[in-house]
């Protein structure tokens, strides 16, 4: 193969030469506005439409044109892995280009660059003005790259990493797309172009590693393989058909050809898809869980694969490549799961390695490949920016008149990986609570079993502090941290340790997850065993009234004295206050009020690091409640929230548990009781640290009664019920008026958990 490769440059060098003595001496700004008859009549519509309906994305990607024109680059948009903040400037013609080139220590800045994102802006603003300028930059661009980014073992690790061979693979066939009429890319361009396609083809048809069958790294290369076949079949008139002629593209058993396949032939490019989709089958069915999350336990890097899916059967409808069945089903069950975790204001959870994106341009593509009702709901009301240039004027139109379906759904169970998601609605003006206990999921993972993200009237209110850098050193290892995330923790102990960016020890398994909703309540659970070590058993139970009430049971079982905390990590858009025993959030649109339960608790309120964009950094309130206390002994912390037209606050007080068998009231570290008032309406919680059995096993509180280790009841029309004892709790016992414990004069208690 490498030597086919070899004779096939040689044949080209001449034509490739040509293409280079084109661009010899010549920037981009030595272009002059060409006239509008090179851009297709489809380019046009799309132009127009989207600067009716997307005008400010039209001037984002200009201004992103004329950067890349004048040799400057800032890597802002949406879905760029590492963004960043601060441009750099090469100056001059494209030589001064240094491909190579890694500010402040951090390759990923080689890596973003090196994607050639930028080349689809360049485009794009080719066909929304017929600027030639633009088609200079791409050209003279494109041929700096080839020329000076040989396969070497040194490029191997930065320019030529098989990842960004893969991106690359879809980026350069866009590009071109926009570019394949203009009179700057000459025929001599176009080989270079043709030679450089090839050879990232090439490359990735012999890169296989174990590696790729497990990471996201796989599939954007295996993507990358299919979408430089497919280009190469098209421009041979060939699309839709395999190595052997005539065969529909379906991976199967190994190909067998009579003869070898010539590099650039029809035969090669068919055989660039027939093995990027066997490809795809494997990595998809290995990294898939059967809830839909990509295991890396990142939303970024579970969309970054779910995009790279979407493209390939963008691209198979494009050309009339058939694809196996699991590409569309792996690709519902993803943009599903993306469904169930995004947040009310249309982006992601930052888990993981994870920016705060809007995943709508995601739903929209999604809804349109995949025909899918619930998703076109989730999208954009008509096709979003690029989409429009990539599905073009018939696909608008389709899409608009497609029906959407509110999903049904308001309780979302992943349990492979370990995601519970509870909302209100689907609105922007939801409630939403998202809980973790699942597997830590590799190098993109952080240290967040038992972590809460939460959002009251839409507003976030509970946060994750995000990623911000790959660089390693003390803040990368800090925002991967547990103390980074909304988790208990003991002794202010990592259980998991970094060792480098990507590398840990100590890894611990979750279990001990339950779920159930009955009615107005929902009940999680989870458990870690990352303190076993330190002799300590760390158990959460949330149980949530509604979708604005939410009772945080933090257990700690061991031996010994320990120092338990519990951490909550606020939204910098808001203030955060400390009041007594209670801390309270106050938002542009929602509140949020915490109120310790915990006797003898400290609270203490610092700044830590914040992170919702790759590069960005900000401070945001953190918010530590703590008790050194021998085991066992829990944590207990009652979240209310408030929006629109709430007014009356909760009234929350702790109420002595009784068992009525005989008579006695049992202490803290054997159960406890919550009483939660808002206006004339009243709930009761009690929570059993031990197993139901002896005098534990029937109990309650005021007369409510059940079996049970988690119950909870509505108050609401049996009586007044008294007022409890104020915190931190005083041994005593309080009735319901009237004829306490009498059977058929309280309400039954739900029982959450046997």
């Amino acid at each position: 193969m490498e030597k086919e490769m070899d004779e096939r440059i040689a044949m080209d060098e001449r034509t490739a030469m040509d293409g280079r003595a084109v661009m010899d001496g010549k920037t981009a700004t030595d272009g002059k506005t060409a006239v509008y008859g090179a851009i297709s009549d489809d380019w046009k519509w799309c132009s127009e439409y989207c600067q009716n309906y997307w005008p400010e994305e039209c001037a984002h990607i200009l201004r992103i044109a004329d950067d890349a024109v004048r040799q400057r680059f800032v890597f802002d948009l949406p879905w760029d892995m590492e963004q960043t903040v601060r441009a750099v400037e090469f100056g001059g013609n494209t030589g001064g280009i240094d491909w190579q080139y890694m500010p402040d220590g951090d390759p990923e800045f080689i890596y973003q660059f090196n994607r050639h994102r930028y080349w689809i802006c360049l485009g794009q603003a080719y066909a929304m003005t017929g600027d030639e300028r633009y088609a200079e930059c791409f050209a003279s661009q494109m041929v700096s790259w080839v020329e000076k980014n040989p396969i070497t073992k040194e490029t191997k690790r930065t320019t030529w990493r098989s990842i960004e061979a893969g991106i690359r693979g879809e980026n350069w066939v866009k590009a071109m797309e926009y570019f394949k009429d203009s009179r700057t890319v000459t025929d001599g361009i176009k080989a270079v172009f043709r030679k450089g396609l090839w050879e990232h083809g090439n490359y990735l048809m012999n890169h296989r590693t174990p590696f790729s069958d497990k990471s996201n790294w796989g599939v954007l290369e295996s993507h990358g393989l299919f979408c430089i076949g497919a280009a190469l079949l098209r421009e041979s008139g060939q699309a839709g058909q395999s190595a052997q002629e005539g065969r529909s593209v379906q991976p199967g058993q190994p190909m067998q050809t009579e003869h070898p396949i010539q590099p650039y032939s029809p035969g090669e490019a068919a055989l660039y898809v027939e093995e990027s989709l066997k490809r795809l089958v494997r990595q998809l069915s290995i990294q898939v869980m059967d809830d839909g999350v990509q295991w890396e336990q990142s939303p970024m890097y579970h969309n970054e694969v779910l995009r790279c899916v979407l493209e390939v059967l963008r691209m198979a409808r494009l050309h009339g490549i058939r694809v196996p069945d699991i590409l569309k089903d792996k690709a519902r069950a993803m943009a599903h799961a993306d469904l169930a975790w995004m947040k009310p204001d249309h982006t992601q959870p930052c888990n993981g390695d994870s920016d705060r994106t809007d995943l709508r341009d995601v739903f929209t593509p999604a809804a349109f490949l995949l025909k899918d009702k619930h998703l076109r709901y989730a999208g954009y009301g008509r096709l979003d920016f690029e989409s429009v240039w990539e599905l073009g004027p018939e696909a608008a139109m389709e899409y608009e008149s497609m029906k959407s379906k509110e999903p049904e759904q308001l309780f979302s169970v992943m349990e492979h990986s370990g995601n519970w998601c509870l909302r209100s609605g689907w609105h922007g003006d939801s409630d939403y609570l998202h809980f973790k206990c699942g597997s830590l999921g590799g190098g993109h993972g952080h240290f967040d079993k038992l972590h809460i993200d939460l959002s009251v009237h839409g507003e976030d209110v509970l946060i994750d502090s995000g990623r911000y850098t790959y660089v390693d050193g003390g803040l990368r290892r800090q925002l991967k941290s547990s103390c980074a995330h909304n988790v208990p923790v003991v002794d202010w102990q990592e259980y998991t340790q970094c060792t480098g960016s990507w590398d840990v020890k100590g890894t611990a398994c979750a279990t001990g997850q339950q779920w159930c909703r009955k009615g107005e309540f929902t009940f999680l659970q989870g458990t870690h065993l990352g303190y076993l070590p330190a002799g300590v058993l760390v158990n959460r139970r949330i149980i949530s009234i509604g979708t604005r009430i939410h009772v945080i049971v933090d257990g700690f079982y061991g031996q010994g004295t320990h120092v338990c905390s519990q951490i909550f990590h606020l939204n910098p858009a808001g203030t955060t206050e400390i009041k007594g025993n209670t801390f309270l959030y106050h938002g542009r649109a929602a509140e949020a009020v915490f109120t310790v339960l915990t006797p003898g608790a400290a609270l203490e309120l610092e700044d830590t690091p914040v992170s919702f964009h790759y590069n960005q950094l900000e401070q945001g309130p953190c918010v530590s409640i703590s008790r050194e206390n021998s085991l066992f002994t829990s944590m207990v912390t009652v979240i209310t929230g408030y929006g629109g037209e709430d007014g009356e606050r909760c009234d929350i007080r702790r109420v002595p548990v009784i068992a009525p068998v005989t008579g006695r009231q049992l202490g803290d570290g054997e159960a406890e009781a919550v009483r939660i008032r808002e206006g004339g309406h009243s709930w009761l919680v009690v929570i059993n640290h031990r197993e139901t059995g002896a005098d534990s096993e029937y109990i309650g509180a005021d007369g409510c009664y059940g079996l049970g280790r988690v119950m909870a009841c509505d108050e609401a029309g049996y009586g007044e019920p008294a007022q409890g004892t104020d915190i931190p709790g005083i041994p005593g016992t309080s009735g319901r008026p009237g004829n306490p414990g009498t059977p058929g004069t309280a309400p039954l208690m739900t029982v959450l958990q046997w």
